[in-house]
């Protein structure tokens, strides 16, 4: 039998999967659309997705949605940043939260809560990226998949907006990488 050290750099926190979606209007510098979602395998708080949704507009909606309010106040502590481009103090909603499609073609995800309907989708994937470097150093394993295309709807009318190139990926990965993408097996450990 052969013996393997395995060492890590803390204990585990989470795992699980981190979808994105910003859209912005042509023209613009700062995106109308947001979706940033959080759905958990394992965390302090149990199992559980959190989705911040923000949509600018006649009909605006600023919310922390989530099928686990403890998994939303755990996202809350230990996800966003102050440099989060959407609402953190947004209110909490309880709503249902479905994944759908295929993942490596066209994923989606909707949110349903009490008075609107959500759903954001990623397509035209890009060649997936596994294990490090990530955008977080307490993160030790991601799998990053971008995509070149996404939409969000509000009720079943799309949003206005486009994926753009961040500069947030240049430190890590080297270049601009679009505004929608999604990690799986987001490891994060405790520091």
């Amino acid at each position: 039998m052969v013996e393997t050290e395995f060492r890590t750099k803390g204990n585990l926190l989470w795992s699980g999967e981190h979808w994105l979606a910003y859209l912005r209007r042509a023209g613009s510098d700062h995106p109308n659309t947001l979706l940033s979602l959080y759905h958990a395998y394992t965390s302090p708080a149990g199992r559980g997705t959190a989705a911040f949704v923000e949509i600018e507009g006649e009909r605006g909606i600023s919310a922390l949605c989530t099928d686990n309010t403890g998994f939303a106040q755990f996202v809350k502590e230990t996800q966003v940043t102050a440099s989060a481009p959407y609402d953190v103090e947004a209110p909490v909603v309880e709503a249902r939260i479905e994944k759908g499609g295929d993942i490596l073609v066209r994923p989606t995800w909707t949110v349903h809560a009490p008075e609107w309907v959500v759903r954001a989708s990623w397509w035209d994937l890009q060649t997936p990226l596994v294990g490090p470097p990530t955008a977080h150093p307490r993160i030790v394993f991601t799998i990053l998949i971008f995509a070149d295309r996404a939409a969000i709807e509000l009720d079943g009318s799309p949003v206005l907006g486009q994926p753009y190139l961040r500069d947030a990926w240049i430190k890590n990965l080297g270049r601009p990488m679009s505004s929608c993408v999604f990690a799986l097996a987001e490891t994060m450990v405790t520091e």
